[in-house]
């Protein structure tokens, strides 16, 4: 019986998982860094990039303004990842997880 429970949990931790996924590919944002804009989801993947073309006369400095921009954008993904993963997980009993 015990057994049937546990594999009950896995299943719906299985399909809210999914559900969360899903959802993460459905948060767009939009990153802006000294003008470098990038369109990103909260699963931290990058959609467009739009660079300013006087950046580009000066590649050592665009290199690094374009990193920093993704950086920037990773951790705003993550930070929405985060919060929508513990809105939609919540309710779930997760053992070792309250």
């Amino acid at each position: 019986m015990e057994l049937f429970k546990m594999a009950k949990e896995a299943m719906q931790m299985k399909s809210k998982m999914g559900e969360i996924d899903k959802k993460l590919k459905e948060i767009v944002f939009d990153a802006e860094y000294k003008g470098v804009k990038i369109k990103a989801n909260a699963k931290s993947e990058f959609l467009a990039l739009e660079i300013p073309q006087d950046l580009l006369l000066d590649k050592a400095k665009a290199e690094k303004i374009i990193l920093d921009a993704f950086n920037a954008a990773s951790s705003k993904a993550q930070e929405k990842m985060a919060q929508t993963s513990k809105e939609m997980m919540s309710g779930l009993n997760i053992p070792g997880l309250k």
